[in-house]
């Protein structure tokens, strides 16, 4: 088995958010969380994938087919698991991960550049969340339609609508990960650095203009009442 093949784990297919954007939701080689990967068509044509996953033959069709892979972002130390099999796949592609995740990143596979560095020259803002430790950096993304698309990795989960079943899920929501929009009780221990800074980060997130789209790695994508979820989530 090669080391590709060693890295898929069960998955959906790649579904349109919104023009330009698409999200595949998978599963972790052990555990219950789903994780999602996401993916950017740049204005130039250029594909971004973020917090890349190792898909089947039919799902890595399915994303040549978007475009040609010219980023793979890593977007935080605890998602570099298939970095290295997509190094391999995209040795043309460029390997960005945040500053703060460099060095870990590193560890596994070697670093292109940062995405301080590259993703403002795509027209992506890059921003450094207020409230939370050195950890993951956030994402405006322009979409297809002119309006935009919020990416984060672990600082909120949206795991209430649809938590994993059975003894997974159970220990899931013990954990504190499953619920409506927010951070969970691990993220509160690992990241959270001041608690009132932090929902006044998200309050001013909420107020972002033409908002249409919120993402993150461990829940589903809201696509409808953006600004009000993340006043919500400010709050809890």
């Amino acid at each position: 088995m090669s080391d590709w093949e060693n890295h898929v784990h069960p998955h959906g297919e790649i579904e349109a958010l919104a023009p330009g954007f698409w999200q595949v939701t998978g599963s972790l080689a052990r555990g219950p969380l789903p994780r999602n990967m996401h993916v950017w068509r740049a204005p130039s044509g250029g594909i971004l994938v973020h917090s890349a996953m190792c898909l089947d033959d039919a799902g890595m069709a399915a994303l040549d087919a978007l475009g040609v892979v010219e980023w793979i972002v890593v977007p935080c130390a605890m998602h570099r698991a298939d970095a290295r099999p997509y190094r391999k796949r995209y040795p043309d592609a460029q390997l960005l991960c945040p500053a703060a995740a460099r060095a870990k990143v590193e560890e596994v596979v070697p670093v292109d550049d940062l995405c301080e560095e590259v993703l403002p020259t795509l027209g992506i803002e890059v921003i450094e969340p207020q409230g939370l430790k050195p950890f993951e950096l956030h994402l405006v993304l322009p979409l297809g339609d002119g309006r935009k698309a919020l990416l984060m990795t672990d600082a909120l989960f949206n795991l209430g609508a649809a938590p994993p079943s059975g003894f997974g899920g159970l220990m899931l929501k013990w954990m504190g990960s499953v619920g409506p929009l927010g951070m969970t009780r691990l993220g509160r221990w690992l990241l959270l650095n001041d608690r009132e800074e932090w929902s006044r980060y998200l309050e001013r997130l909420a107020d972002m203009e033409d908002l249409s789209l919120l993402c993150m790695a461990h829940g589903e994508a809201l696509r409808e009442d953006v600004s009000s979820s993340l006043r919500a989530a400010a709050r809890r």
